[in-house]
């Protein structure tokens, strides 16, 4: 989780040097770090569903009265929680870009070099 959050952050930092001054270079900075992150959040799913893997034994183990089941369905939730994070900050990430977009139409002394 913690790639996560420091690539999470530092693709909002990104966009939102892009959205203040647009300039191909930091798009594509933008665009680079995005990808990092989207991979993180597909690593830090994978491997938060191979633990719940290797866990679940032990902990169904030490809860007999839980069901195989159950404990699987919860720990997937539980897994669940770097995508939440991390598409969300994509979300944002995309709606920052979209606004220094709008900025470079609008404004295309804006743009340092052409994009």
């Amino acid at each position: 989780m913690w790639f996560l959050l420091a690539f999470s952050l530092l693709t909002l930092l990104t966009c939102a040097r892009f959205a203040a001054s647009p300039s191909s270079a930091r798009l594509r900075v933008a665009l680079a770090l995005g990808g990092a992150t989207g991979f993180t959040i597909l690593t830090t799913v994978a491997a938060d569903l191979a633990a719940v893997g290797h866990h679940a034994p032990e902990y169904l183990a030490h809860h007999p009265e839980l069901t195989l089941g159950t404990v699987l369905l919860q720990g997937m939730a539980e897994a669940m929680s770097p995508a939440i994070l991390g598409f969300t900050v994509l979300s944002l990430a995309a709606l920052v870009l979209a606004l220094g977009f709008y900025r470079a139409l609008i404004q295309p002394s804006a743009v340092v070099d052409e994009m």
